[in-house]
């Protein structure tokens, strides 16, 4: 049996899940761990079942024999006496690992951020990662909740907006990307200047095309971004909670602009213009070899004092 772990926000699991269906394409005994990737990790939670996901979750019993991580005291003693036999892997770098599949009886813990892991059911990930089931309130059949209507009328007229122009998602990411631990991973990659060169290619490109600015820090981005009175770009202001709209949207836009972000890797992935164009930082985490986690579609937008190392 092979058990992938289930962590991190929505494009995190959306990696981990189209490695699942690669594992089932080859026959494997899979299954899902939806809990422990999340038990330390408050402020995220399985997050697929809004796209109409299901998936085969794994015994707890498994887990914890595959994890040896029994709490009975003989268990606890043989541990302390001859070390933890855990059958288990965790992502030990960004790279494409194809020996994986190769595996048996594993529980695996890590991001697969890679189309190389899905390559060969790329069909069923993009059919499973239907975005038109995002603008259902919680997905299909769930009772409508509390305002609904009122923040559908307002997706709807972004969606409009976006679908009628040469539409062009922006991605800034910031709020927990600012934190010191994350900073030393993420930081001084998607710079200001990035985002505005990256723009600036854009409207060279895509004459009187219109940014739509997807973000967790909106004044940031409005101070920095909206700089006109004729200004070409709309902040996309939802409630706090709409993630998986917002997702949508982001996808539904012609062209992309990335933040080094699974999320709006995902969306522009998902983004079915076949002459689109996606601009992406020139590395994507400090200190990691991640050129596996780049497609061919994506173009790397490098300014002065940045490299891709």
């Amino acid at each position: 049996m092979v058990i992938i772990q289930f962590a991190g926000g929505l494009g995190n699991q959306m990696f981990q899940y189209a490695l699942y269906l690669q594992f089932q394409n080859l026959n494997k005994d899979v299954k899902v761990d939806d809990v422990a990737g999340f038990v330390e990790d408050v402020k995220r939670d399985p997050a697929l079942s809004a796209f109409g996901i299901t998936y085969e979750k794994a015994d707890p019993k498994v887990i914890e024999e595959m994890l040896d991580a029994s709490l009975l005291f003989w268990h606890r003693v043989k541990r302390k006496l001859f070390g933890r036999k855990r059958k288990s892997y965790f992502e030990e770098d960004k790279r494409f690992r194809p020996e994986i599949f190769t595996w048996d009886d594993i529980y695996l813990e890590g991001y697969w951020q890679t189309e190389k892991y899905f390559a060969a059911v790329e069909d069923q990930v993009r059919a499973a990662f239907d975005v038109d089931k995002l603008f259902a309130p919680k997905g299909e059949g769930a009772a409508p909740m509390e305002g609904w209507s009122n923040l559908q009328a307002r997706v709807q007229a972004y969606l409009r907006e976006i679908e009628d122009t040469q539409s062009v998602s922006l991605h800034i990411r910031r709020g927990d990307y600012l934190t010191p631990e994350n900073q030393a991973l993420f930081g001084g990659i998607c710079t200001e200047a990035y985002y505005k060169e990256a723009m600036r290619r854009m409207r060279e490109q895509y004459p009187g095309c219109r940014f739509f600015l997807f973000t967790n820090d909106k004044e940031w981005a409005k101070m920095r971004f909206v700089d006109r009175p004729s200004t070409d770009v709309t902040v996309v202001d939802l409630p706090e909670g709409c993630d998986h709209q917002e997702f949508a949207l982001m996808s539904k836009c012609k062209h992309n602009i990335l933040a080094n972000s699974s999320y709006s890797w995902w969306a522009s992935y998902l983004n079915i213009n076949p002459h689109k164009t996606v601009l992406a930082p020139p590395k994507w985490l400090n200190g990691w070899d991640c050129r596996d986690v780049y497609r061919e579609d994506m173009q790397k937008v490098t300014v002065a004092g940045q490299d891709d190392k």
